[in-house]
C-alpha cells in the first residue's frame, strides 16, 4: 500500500509539472505570436525583408494562435492572403476546444478500486482530478473508522470502551460525532417501537451467526440473550455523558455502521477535487455528485433469490443519496431443513419474518438509510411505511413471495429487470 501511494504521489506530481510546462509553453508562444506580429509590421514599415507568412502560420499552429490574433488587430498587421485572416481564428477556436476537453477529461478523471474493509467489498469509483488519490484515502480512511470507533471486536475502539465502561457502570463521555451517532440510532430505535435496537448483540452471539459455527439456540438461550438487551436502557445526559442502570448491556453498531461509513466518507468527498462519485459498502451506497455527460447513476438491485451480482431492477439516481439495503440472503445458515438469517427481530429473539426478504432504502443520510432497512426488514411494508414518512425517505421492497413494492418517490427511478418478480402497484 505504502508503494501505491508513492506511485500515486510521484503520478500526481508528474501530471501537476506537465500542467505547468504546458502552460508556460502557451504563454511564450502567444507572446511569439503576438511579438512575431509587431516585428513584421515594422519591418513592413521599413520596407525590409520579413517575417514569411508560412512562419507566422507556424507560431499559430503550434499554440500562438491568440496572441498573433491580438498582434495584427493590435498592429494592424495586413497579409497577402485571405486565408491568412481566416486561418488564424479558425485555429484559436480549434485549440481552444482542444483545451476544453483535455479540461474536461481532467476534471473528470475515472479511477476504480475494489478492496476489503469493515468486514466487507468495498468498490469505488471517483471522478474527478484528484480520483487517483481519493479512492486510496476512502479505503485508509474506511479501516481507521472500523477499527478506531465502529468495531466492537477491535479492543481500542469507541465502541468497545463504551461496552467495557457500561459493564462497569461508569459514565462514558462522547465525542460531539459519537454523540451524534447515538442519539439518531436511539431515535431511530424509539420511532421503529424497538425494531431496530442497537443492544442486539446479545442475541447476535446466542445464534453465533457471524461465527463459524452458527446453530438454534435453545428458548432459554434466547431469553436470557433478550433479558441483556434494550436500547431504553441508554441514556445521554446533556453534557454528551453516556450511562446506563443495566450492566448487561452491550452496544452493536453493525445495523448502522456503514451508512455512518458512507456519511463520513461523504464529508471528505466534499472537502476534494472531484465531480461525483459512487462508493459501494457492503449493502450501502453512496452515491456523490454528478456523473460525467450529466448522465444518471445506476444503482443495481441484487436478486436476493440470485447468485451474487445478479440484479432484480435497476434505480436511477440523478443526485446525491445514500441506498441501504439489508436482505436475508446476507448471512444465513440451514438446520433441519429451515432457513435462519442474520436479521433479529428484538421483540422475540427470532430471525425476523415479516414477508420479507429484502429492503432498500433511499434518503440523503447514510445512518438513517442503514438503520431504516434494518427496521423496515423487521416490521415488514405496510408498517414501515409511517416510519418512512416521518423521515423522509423512499423504499424498494422484496416479498418472499417475488413481489416487488415500490413507494411513490421512486416509482419513475426504478425499473425491473428480473421476469422472477413482479411489480406491485
Amino acid at each position: 500500500m505504502c508503494v501505491a501511494k508513492v506511485f500515486q504521489a510521484l503520478e500526481g506530481i508528474y501530471m501537476e509539472l506537465w500542467l505547468i510546462i504546458s502552460i508556460v509553453y502557451i504563454i511564450i508562444m502567444n507572446i511569439v505570436g503576438f511579438a512575431s506580429m509587431g516585428i513584421d509590421k515594422h519591418r513592413a514599415k521599413k520596407h525590409v525583408w520579413r517575417i514569411p507568412e508560412k512562419t507566422l502560420f507556424l507560431i499559430a499552429i503550434l499554440g500562438g494562435s491568440l496572441g498573433s490574433l491580438i498582434g495584427m488587430q493590435m498592429f494592424r498587421h495586413k497579409t497577402k492572403h485571405k486565408q491568412f485572416i481566416v486561418g488564424i481564428p479558425v485555429i484559436l477556436c480549434l485549440q481552444v476546444c482542444l483545451l476544453g476537453l483535455l479540461y474536461y477529461h481532467m476534471d473528470n478523471k475515472e479511477t476504480k478500486k475494489t478492496g476489503f474493509a469493515m468486514g466487507t467489498v468495498i468498490s469505488s469509483t471517483v471522478y474527478g482530478k484528484d480520483s487517483d488519490t481519493v479512492v486510496e484515502e476512502i479505503f485508509d480512511r474506511l479501516v481507521e473508522l472500523d477499527t478506531r470507533q465502529l468495531s466492537w471486536r477491535e479492543e481500542g475502539s469507541s465502541v468497545a470502551q463504551w461496552n467495557q465502561s457500561l459493564k462497569e457502570e461508569t459514565a462514558i463521555p462522547l465525542s460531539t460525532e459519537e454523540q451524534q451517532w447515538l442519539q439518531t440510532s436511539l431515535e431511530l430505535c424509539k420511532s421503529s417501537d424497538g425494531a431496530l435496537d442497537i443492544t442486539i448483540h446479545p442475541v447476535i452471539e446466542a445464534w453465533g451467526i457471524e461465527g463459524d459455527n452458527p446453530k438454534v439456540p435453545t428458548e432459554e438461550e434466547i431469553q436470557q440473550a433478550l433479558d441483556m438487551t434494550g436500547y431504553d436502557q441508554l441514556f445521554i445526559d446533556e453534557n454528551g455523558i453516556l450511562y446506563t442502570e443495566d450492566n448487561d448491556l452491550s452496544i452493536d453498531l453493525g445495523s448502522v455502521g456503514k451508512g455512518i461509513a458512507a456519511d463520513r466518507i461523504r464529508n471528505y468527498l466534499d472537502t476534494q477535487e472531484v465531480s461525483g462519485a459512487i462508493v459501494s459498502i457492503g449493502g450501502t451506497i453512496l452515491v456523490y455528485g454528478e456523473k460525467p455527460g450529466s448522465r444518471e447513476w445506476q444503482v443495481g438491485i441484487q436478486n436476493p433469490r440470485g447468485v451474487q451480482g445478479t440484479v432484480l431492477g435497476m434505480l436511477s439516481m440523478k443526485q446525491s443519496g445514500v441506498v441501504s439495503t439489508s436482505g436475508d440472503y446476507e448471512k444465513y445458515f440451514i438446520e433441519n431443513g429451515i432457513r435462519y438469517h442474520h436479521i433479529f427481530n428484538p421483540s422475540t429473539g427470532y430471525p425476523a419474518d415479516s414477508g420479507l426478504c429484502s429492503v432498500t432504502i433511499v434518503c440523503e443520510e447514510g445512518i438513517i438509510s442503514d438503520g431504516l432497512s434494518t427496521a423496515c426488514f423487521i416490521l415488514g411494508y405496510e408498517k414501515s411505511l409511517p416510519l418512512l414518512e416521518k423521515y423522509g425517505a423512499e423504499g424498494i421492497f422484496v416479498t418472499t413471495d417475488a413481489q416487488v413494492y415500490v413507494t411513490a418517490g421512486l416509482r419513475d427511478a426504478f425499473e425491473l429487470t428480473s421476469s422472477d418478480y413482479t411489480l406491485k402497484q
